[in-house]
């Protein structure tokens, strides 16, 4: 075969696989938590300022009488430390904003494969948890299991008297491998099963 044949055999496949990173990439994004209680925060106090503004300008221009708690506040010039302080706190808190922006959160639910590219589904982290200690569970020889999620690893817990390590360990890794698997879940976590013995 030729190199454009080679290209064209492995295109279909290559379209699969990019259409699945846009998929898992569109649902995570979806899922993830939004910046509501940042973006309240930040809409109240630019609205309370703008209206102190406003109604301090509209005062002077009526000729209203200052409120006696403002005659200190117009008194001071940029060069005053409070003025200062006050910069610096305001040029903190905007970094900080634009980081937490900047930074994506992590994701509440965990993304589900889906038939409909328009349809996201999640599920959470407890469920997944529970659903993968169920699972881990069910395999002959364990006793109890505890499972942890991690960004980069699912790490599975399970305790035994079980001699035969070895054939257990994979036993495990694959009924929670193939539970991962019937659920759909779009992540590329790696599964690590940890063995903890009981005392006979």
């Amino acid at each position: 075969m030729s190199i454009v044949e080679d290209i064209l055999a492995a295109s279909p496949a290559a379209a699969v696989r990019t259409q699945q990173r846009t998929l898992r990439r569109n649902a995570i994004r979806a899922l993830r938590p939004g910046r509501t209680p940042a973006g309240i925060v930040v809409s109240a106090l630019l609205a309370t300022s703008s209206w102190t503004v406003l109604a301090v300008a509209i005062g002077g221009l009526f000729g209203a009488p200052a409120d006696p708690r403002l005659g200190s506040l117009m008194s001071l010039t940029l060069g005053d430390p409070v003025i200062r302080s006050a910069a610096s706190a305001m040029v903190v808190a905007g970094a900080l904003l634009v980081a937490l922006a900047l930074i994506p959160g992590r994701p509440r639910l965990i993304a589900v494969e889906t038939t409909d590219p328009l349809l996201v589904i999640g599920l959470t982290r407890s469920g997944l948890r529970r659903t993968l200690s169920s699972a881990a569970r069910g395999v002959e020889g364990v006793e109890a299991a505890r499972v942890r999620i991690h960004p980069r690893r699912i790490e599975v817990t399970v305790i035994t008297r079980a001699q035969g390590t070895g054939e257990l360990l994979r036993a495990v890794g694959t009924a929670v491998g193939d539970r991962l698997a019937g659920l759909g879940v779009q992540s590329r976590q790696d599964v690590v099963v940890r063995l903890r013995r009981t005392r006979v």
